[in-house]
């Protein structure tokens, strides 16, 4: 008989056969056949030919409820009334100008409005050119170099970003101690050495490490919810100890809500009551188009006034690029108070539901996360921090990966790492879809879990 890996494997290519073949092709053109790593799954990602609402439509002919929503960046959903007829008016009167636009400062200040730390902003192409930013912004205004992250923190796709992104058992020293670890070869020494790696969710470690590296620490960046480590939420305890080292010894306090501003009108930092020097945007403020977004006081942000006699060099071809900006104002025009409590509560749903399919099904799993964010670990351990996510990923072995193909092939799309998010084209129904498909798929997957893998019963 077949092991779990191969039946799973084997159902998957029976059912979406054009995406097999198509894969193929892409093969010859992208090395192996994508074009962007955190999209890619084993045996092959399903290719999409459209999307409505919160409906995908692959090449096989699948309609699959989209959970992932882009990694969190689609709050609306696929092709929002809204957003594609001001992007289509906007096409009309051209798509980038080498130029500042009214569209510009219409949605910077709705962003100024809603988040009372920044006082002033720029617009760039992606979250990881806001985050970087923010720390060259940190570094001309300190003086000093080192940047202080969180183990498991991601942010974005630069060197400093990426150090300690997987803290490898092994590899990242002492827990109140940590090592710098590269995420892969391209990473160089002096870059370790410009990055102190810090648990997450450990405020006496963290105070602790700001205090013996003060001298040379520019910034701390901290995502208020560890997102590409499991959406682990972090504590007020943990944000308030930040902030208050932070303060104490000179350095910058950077909240990376790319992910997070989704949670509140502010962001986590509202939800909190924590409030940063410097934050980066991104994802839901492009109305699903390209963008990214930071600033703080008029203080820190004059660094890059043209005026200034050594301004921070800041160009990006298509920063506040017009449809950008006519889709975010589309789409933020149509979040408030009202649609952020009811994805809010979706993801309460989602979370509540899924919980009680592995409590139905004997497997030792949980959905963790904060307001519309959601992800499963198949870990019954408390989660608090990157170590812990791990530890349960090695445990569970292939596990995850097979239970994102089974819930795929039930019509529910999630990130590979089981990562799920709610938008306001979902309803109740679209929820409990998901919640009926784990179940079908746990009870599915159950007699392997158990002849393979029979520490995940319990």
């Amino acid at each position: 008989m077949a092991d779990l890996r191969t039946q799973v494997h084997d159902a998957y290519r029976a059912w979406s056969p054009e995406s097999a073949h198509l894969i193929e092709a892409a093969r010859d053109v992208f090395p192996g056949g994508d074009t962007r790593m955190s999209a890619h799954f084993g045996p092959y990602p399903l290719f999409i030919e459209r999307a409505e609402g919160c409906h995908l439509y692959d090449a096989d002919g699948h309609e699959i409820r989209d959970f992932m929503n882009n990694f969190t960046s689609l709050i609306h959903g696929h092709a929002n009334p809204d957003v594609v007829e001001a992007v289509c008016d906007q096409m009309r009167q051209g798509s980038a100008y080498a130029a500042p636009t009214r569209s510009q400062v219409a949605l910077g200040s709705l962003l100024q409005e809603r988040i009372p730390s920044i006082e002033q902003l720029r617009f760039t192409s992606s979250g990881s050119e806001a985050t970087l930013m923010t720390l060259r912004c940190a570094r001309a205004v300190t003086g000093k170099h080192r940047i202080m992250k969180m183990e498991g923190g991601y942010h974005g796709s630069y060197e400093l970003a990426e150090v300690s992104l997987v803290p490898l058992p092994g590899l990242s020293g002492l827990p109140d101690a940590p090592t710098p670890v590269p995420i892969d070869a391209s990473i160089p020494p002096s870059i370790l050495g410009d990055v102190v790696p810090c648990p997450f969710n450990d405020p006496e470690t963290a105070q602790a490490l700001i205090a013996r590296h003060s001298h040379e620490l520019a910034a701390v960046i901290v995502e208020p919810v560890l997102g590409s480590m499991g959406m682990i939420p972090a504590t007020r305890e943990f944000l308030q100890a930040l902030r208050d080292a932070t303060s104490a010894h000179g350095v910058l306090l950077v909240f990376d809500e790319v992910i997070t501003l989704r949670i509140a009108l502010g962001g986590a930092q509202q939800h909190h009551g924590v409030v940063p020097d410097l934050t980066a945007l991104g994802k839901i403020i492009g109305g699903g188009l390209p963008i990214g977004a930071f600033g703080g006081s008029e203080e820190l942000m004059r660094v890059f006034h043209p005026d200034e006699p050594n301004p921070v060099m800041h160009a990006s071809t298509f920063s506040g690029n017009p449809l950008s900006m006519a889709a975010g104002a589309a789409a933020m025009g149509q979040w408030n108070t009202a649609t952020i409590e009811r994805t809010n509560d979706l993801g309460d749903r989602l979370r509540s539901g899924f919980n009680d399919a592995f409590a139905r099904h004997g497997i030792r799993g949980q959905a963790i996360g904060l307001g519309s964010l959601v992800n499963l670990h198949l870990t019954d351990a408390p989660l608090t921090d990157a170590r812990g996510t791990l530890d349960g990923f090695i445990r569970s072995g292939p596990i995850n990966s097979l239970l994102h193909l089974a819930m795929l092939q039930r019509g529910v799309a999630s990130a590979s790492r089981l990562m799920y998010c709610t938008s306001t084209a979902m309803t109740d129904g679209d929820v409990d879809f998901a919640i009926d498909a784990l179940d079908d798929a746990l009870a599915t997957l159950r007699p392997g879990i158990e002849a393979e893998y029979p520490a995940l019963i319990g």
